[in-house]
């Protein structure tokens, strides 16, 4: 499926700041549909970390907002990519 992941034709994207694979629904809105299978041979996608991302912040940071404009301060930089649950053996 990486495959996909560079190709302008078909819109799949990867966070790996939450381990997650989706296609935007509406450009404009940031509307998107996850998924956790590959849609090309079926195989079973990672699992999403997102609530383990928020549920680390909250209690290593004291971060209760991580999308709200007073936590940017407080948030590591290695919470931007996959450094933090890599770090974290997830």
């Amino acid at each position: 499926m990486d495959q996909f992941l560079d190709d302008e034709q078909v819109p799949v994207r990867y966070s790996p700041k939450v381990r997650e694979y989706s296609l935007p629904l509406n450009n404009k809105r940031g509307v998107s549909q996850g998924f956790d299978y590959c849609p090309w041979c079926g195989t079973k996608l990672p699992d999403s970390l997102r609530q383990e991302y928020f549920s680390v912040l909250r209690e290593e940071y004291s971060v209760e907002d991580p999308l709200g404009p007073s936590a940017k301060h407080k948030i590591p930089k290695e919470f931007e990519n996959d450094e933090w649950w890599k770090k974290r053996g997830l």
